[in-house]
């Protein structure tokens, strides 16, 4: 199963700089929540803006073409993203993508879920999420929180 995780504004964005435009505690524990323990999956540009490398308490897989400086515990490397994603299809690990951008549009045609927080302020940015087809998606639940509300929607 492949999971696509983001937050993102009203208005798409996701990110500003290679970072988060806003520090929503909340909205960061609800991300950690969702991923511990399950195995996730990121692009170059995300795995450079993470403080913690690798995220603990889960496994990760980096997509690069390039060799990493140092090796890490519980990283694998890989430079094919559809032979990870093929890998995941059919059995019931969930894969959780967790960026960025460019991750997103190619992994969008694999995923089975997309869990989506909509941050209720708005905040200016140069990287957007993914734009997705709700014929293809349909909205499974919700939950509401002060600062974001999340979304989750199931391929039909």
């Amino acid at each position: 199963m492949i999971s696509l995780i983001w937050a993102q504004t009203k208005e798409g964005v996701i990110g500003k700089n290679n970072s988060l435009p806003w520090n929503i505690k909340e909205e960061m524990q609800h991300f950690i929540n969702y991923t511990r323990g399950k195995t996730v999956l990121m692009g170059r540009n995300t795995w450079e803006s993470l403080s913690l490398k690798p995220l603990p308490n889960r496994k990760n897989i980096l997509i690069t073409s390039r060799e990493l400086e140092k090796s890490y515990n519980n990283l694998e490397l890989s430079k094919e993203l559809e032979t990870v994603l093929d890998a995941y299809k059919n059995i019931d690990e969930e894969l959780i993508v967790i960026g960025g951008s460019k991750i997103y549009q190619s992994a969008l045609n694999f995923a089975d879920k997309l869990v989506i927080s909509i941050i209720k302020q708005n905040y200016d940015g140069d990287t957007y999420a993914p734009k997705f087809d709700t014929s293809v998606f349909k909205l499974s639940k919700e939950e509401d929180f002060e600062e974001f509300t999340t979304y989750y929607y199931e391929r039909y």
